[in-house]
């Protein structure tokens, strides 16, 4: 996807935001990205690996850009909007990251009229192999919905899904890498168990599952129809998916998806 011709800044400096800044300037003019961040230290130690501006303020960040990330904690969204509400400029889209803030909480302190986009990203990001779900409000036209997706695909995959989708993003692939790297710490020790060195069963269970999930997003086939090219009759995979299976693997899985998703809600409702 083409990069985005516009002027981005990001209101906080963390992980998530850190890495979206660090891959955008990577292949952009990082003069044209500027960051804040109330610990200066995180904003300068960022804008010294990748050549964007430090701004002084929220609002300075928010006078300078056409598209603004809003990546600090969920309680802090109200402050972060309440201060630079009056520094935003005309047509300016307003991006928020923050799990569990509405469109509509935003929408009381921007006013409907304001371009924003709700996004749920996740962990992976870090490594250029994120997912990431955007929801914009009314105001969002094509094109500018378009440059956000293009911000976010530097990261990742991106789709678009209506706000009421958010909590079930956030509870599959919002919550999901930590269900994954609990698979992968169990399919280790497993390995461990049966005699392979830690480390050496760590790189087996690791490559195994993002092999596995390349294999299926890049052929496009139902994960059932490859499970059972694997699966051959009487041999050794078809008794460990039997354990899996007799032990409520899939449905476990299906329940922890929905319990964070519930959470999720919660979290909006307050």
């Amino acid at each position: 996807m083409k990069a985005v011709n516009k002027k981005i800044g990001c209101i906080g400096a963390g992980n998530m935001g850190g890495a979206i800044l660090s891959r955008l300037a990577a292949g952009a003019d990082p003069s044209a990205i500027s960051v804040y961040d109330i610990t200066p230290g995180k904003a300068d130690a960022l804008a010294h690996g990748t050549g964007i501006t430090v701004a002084k303020s929220p609002e300075d960040c928010a006078r300078a850009s056409d598209i603004l990330i809003v990546a600090v904690k969920p309680d802090a969204v109200a402050a972060a909007l309440n201060s630079i509400k009056g520094a935003v400029a005309p047509g300016a889209v307003i991006v928020s990251i923050a799990a569990g803030v509405t469109i509509a909480a935003m929408e009381e302190v921007l006013g409907r009229s304001m371009k924003i986009v709700r996004v749920m990203p996740n962990t992976p990001a870090m490594v250029g192999e994120g997912m990431s779900v955007l929801a914009p409000n009314g105001a969002v036209d094509d094109n500018s919905l378009l440059d956000v997706e293009r911000i976010f695909s530097r990261i990742g995959r991106v789709l678009v899904l209506p706000e009421k989708l958010m909590d079930a993003v956030t509870g599959l692939s919002g919550s999901g890498p930590a269900y994954v790297f609990t698979f992968i710490q169990a399919l280790a020790d497993g390995g461990v168990k049966l005699g392979i060195p830690r480390e050496k069963a760590l790189v087996l269970a690791a490559q195994t599952v993002m092999g596995s999930a390349k294999y299926l997003l890049e052929s496009g086939e139902d994960p059932m129809a490859l499970r059972g090219k694997v699966t051959s009759p009487g041999g050794t995979t078809i008794e460990g998916i039997h354990v899996l299976e007799r032990s409520g693997f899939s449905g476990i899985v299906m329940d922890a998806v929905e319990k964070a998703a519930q959470k999720s809600q919660k979290l909006g409702e307050k």
